[in-house]
């Protein structure tokens, strides 16, 4: 209903800057935060005022929150070869929509996707990731994170795994970076935040407090309440296979993530974020249980969503089935599979009900919000 009355005003810009004048602004913000965000690009065009109003970032904030409440929109990377890459972005709401977008990135020097978080995709130059870009594909600009100044030696670096997460204490999106240097008699693990706000990497004083093996890179991490997460190998003499850690994007503080009971059973363990809830896919063999913690922190809150039997043999490190959102009043999971293709299944009946975008490379799926950040 906004929309339609906002557009219907727009005649000429001296008719729409004259009546915009004779419009509260607390009215006027009211209604252009619940527009598009493509239409909202087109008003920044109208006057400077509005300009800045748009690009302010008490706007865009509120612009976040309220497209928050709307569909989320799934996009589709098919990692081929080539410089060139291309993305589909999908809308199921009651009228499924479908978009090509063009990233104005060179995949072949960017050739990773490690991530989303509220608009942004994050892609990273090499497995080490010296190099981030910040894409957002409702804006189509795009945003270089540089390498760190205070980054290990490369030839002393076992491991570096990257994250992207919102701070909404600070309002404030930062990129985390996990590092695993030294050599087989001592491990050295140290985290670097960069914030887009002050543009600069910092290394984070704390210590690391735990003692693993190695961080595992599957999924495409989590943040969640603030906080991005990893999933830890332990070491032999531990108790358990698995550590889940947490890192507070406002407090700079780690925190252990209780996971559910009996995960040491798994071969393969994913982590992300399902409809706003941490979300862990365990497999091995011909068997995928995928699990959501309702209360975040709360160990009891764990459930399993669905479990499903494989048709091929899971084994360590292959891909596995991975949800991505609810559809039809939370009846139905839209699910990645193998990395392949897309499945709709449908919790009533506990079966797979149809098989979608079938891709001969590849897939990277992700869930984002329109944003103007």
């Amino acid at each position: 209903m906004y929309h339609k009355l906002f557009i219907s005003t727009i005649k000429s810009k001296s008719h729409f800057t004259t009546t915009m004048s004779d419009v509260p602004t607390d009215v006027l913000v009211n209604i252009l935060s619940r527009l598009p965000v493509k239409s909202l690009l087109r008003f920044r065009t109208v006057s400077k005022p509005l300009c800045a109003l748009i690009d302010s970032p008490y706007f865009v904030n509120l612009h976040r929150q309220r497209q928050s409440m709307k569909t989320d929109k799934v996009l589709v990377f098919s990692r081929g070869l080539g410089s060139s890459t291309s993305a589909i972005s999908f809308c199921f709401d009651s009228l499924p929509t479908t978009v090509r977008l063009e990233p104005p990135i060179d995949r072949t020097l960017f050739p990773y996707i490690i991530g989303s978080c509220h608009g942004f995709i994050c892609f990273c130059s090499w497995p080490m990731g010296r190099v981030i870009l910040l894409w957002n594909p409702s804006t189509r600009k795009y945003r270089e994170v540089p390498a760190s100044l205070d980054y290990p030696p490369i030839n002393s670096v076992l491991k570096a795994v990257d994250q992207v997460g919102y701070d909404h204490v600070n309002n404030d999106y930062k990129v985390v970076r996990l590092t695993q240097s030294g050599d087989s008699v001592r491990l050295d693990s140290k985290v670097f935040v960069y914030s887009l706000n002050f543009e600069r990497w910092l290394p984070v004083e704390q210590t690391f407090p735990y003692d693993f093996l190695l961080v595992s890179c599957r999924g495409q991490g989590a943040c969640i309440s603030g906080a991005v997460h990893w999933l830890l190998n332990q070491k032999p003499d531990s108790d358990n296979d698995y550590l889940m850690v947490s890192f507070n994007l406002a407090s700079q503080s780690f925190q252990s993530v209780p996971l559910p009971e009996f995960f040491n059973n798994y071969d393969n363990i994913d982590i992300g974020v399902f409809e706003g809830c941490l979300c862990v896919v365990g497999s091995g063999g011909y068997c995928v249980d995928i699990w959501v913690m309702g209360e975040y922190g709360v160990k009891e809150s764990w459930s399993k969503l669905l479990a499903l039997t494989s048709r091929v043999r899971i084994t360590c490190g292959s891909p596995s089935i991975r949800p991505i959102l609810y559809l039809k009043n939370r009846k139905e999971v839209l699910l990645e599979v193998y990395e392949r293709w897309f499945e709709i299944y449908d919790l009533e009946e506990k079966k797979s009900k149809k098989r979608m975008f079938r891709a001969q490379s590849p897939l990277s799926t992700f869930v984002y919000q329109d944003s103007l950040a």
